[in-house]
Parts: C-alpha cells; structure tokens; sequence
C-alpha cells in the first residue's frame, strides 16, 4: 500500500532513547523521591487513564492536572496542599529541566534522508510524542519537514489511547488507510495505532517479527526500515 502521510513516534524511534535515559538519570539525582514518584505516575496513567471521561474532576482536565492529581491522590505528593503546588513541583522539577536536556538531541543516521525523501515524493509527516515536544525536532533539524506535530499535552492521553492517533487523523486531515506509524514500542505505538486502524511498524526492534503479530514491518535498525519504506513508496 502506499501511503498519503508517515506519522513517527520520537523518542526512541527519532534518536536512540539510551542516550536521554543516562541524562534523565541524572536529573532524578536532584529530587530522587519526587522522580521516582512521577515515573511510577507515568506508568499508572495509562491504565486509569480510561477512567478519565467518568471522573467530573479529570474529565476535561489537561494532561498536567491529571499527572498532578493522581500523584496527590495515588502517590501521598503534597496530599494536604492545593493541587497546584503538585503542578508548580512537575514544572521546576521535571519539565524544565526536562527541556534543557533535549538541546543538543542527535537523531539516528538517516532519519533526516528518510524525512527529506518523504517531502521529496509529497508524502505527509506528521509526529505524536508522548513527552512535550519542546524544541526536538529542530534540535535534529527535522521541523521543516514536519507537517504536524502535536503531543500528549494536546490531547491528555498517553499512547495506546486511540485519541492520541485520532489527533493526527483529525488535525492532518486523513483517513486510517492512509496512514502508516512508525514506533519503538509494540504495546504502545504499534498496538494503539492498530486500534486506531493504521498500520504500523516497529523500528529498534529486539526479536523477530512472530513476536508482533500486530505490525505491519518489524525492523532492527533504521537502515532496514529506510530501505523497506523507499521500496512500499516508489510509487508515490
């Protein structure tokens, strides 16, 4: 099949997430109780994050509120004080240091070639992270290839949850059967794409592909997918 638009994961996928792990580590250094804390939180999220629509108090609360509120009311972070002291400890103590941390984000070898030939053919690129965005894409000189791209902070949810691939269908305009997604996860990209109904593959695999039946390709490296995606959009 060939596809109108290629919609990637970043993290991981992008650039090799072993090199902003060791980074990470080291910020949890300064406040190691509160990052533990938020790291089980990320974890938890996405099996309560069904729940969200029937909670009146989570229902239409963005992304940050709903981390702050289940590590107040799951994780004891501040349990005696206003939520938005738990918002204000995510910003100073995870998400700005955060950000610093992906100033110099190198992508893997080729991932710019594969951009660069997918704009060449017509074909849409579109990005979802489950992290902030914050300046990635230019940090690995993307952007200008890149026709959208949005983050869980848009939307609330955290992948597999099919409104994360339903706002790039929405916001791109397009339909399941155009859209191939690229990921590093099976039970987070690849599985949520196909309960989106879009096709997958897994990049940065571990494993043959009997291992994940549910993806479309299942490659080891990003040469190996380069090569198997010029092949599916030849006829562009």
């Amino acid at each position: 099949m060939v596809y109108r638009a290629v919609c990637f994961d970043i993290d991981g996928t992008l650039y090799p997430a072993k090199v902003m792990n060791r980074r990470l580590l080291a910020l949890g250094l300064r406040h190691p109780v509160f990052v533990m804390k938020y790291n089980r939180m990320r974890r938890s999220y996405r099996e309560l994050q069904g729940g969200f629509e029937d909670d009146p108090s989570l229902k239409d609360a963005s992304l940050r509120v709903r981390e702050a509120t289940i590590l107040q009311k799951n994780y004891g972070v501040c349990r005696d004080k206003d939520i938005g002291v738990v918002e204000d400890r995510l910003e100073k103590w995870i998400y700005e240091p955060m950000k610093r941390l992906y100033a110099n984000t190198k992508p893997y070898d080729g991932v710019a070639q594969t951009f660069q030939s997918l704009k060449e053919k017509g074909v849409l690129i579109g990005v979802f992270s489950d992290f902030p965005l914050f300046d990635k894409l230019g940090s690995m000189g993307l952007s200008k290839y890149v026709d959208f791209a949005a983050s869980s902070e848009d939307v609330g949810f955290l992948k597999p949850s099919v409104h994360c691939f339903e706002h790039l269908l929405y916001n791109m305009d397009l339909k399941p059967c155009e859209v191939l997604y690229v990921g590093d996860s099976y039970s987070k990209d690849v599985a949520g794409a196909h309960n989106a109904g879009i096709d997958a593959v897994l990049v940065n695999a571990k494993g043959g592909a009997d291992r994940y039946p549910l993806a479309c390709g299942v490659f080891s490296t990003w040469a190996d997918f380069d090569g198997w995606l010029s092949g599916r959009m030849e006829d562009v």
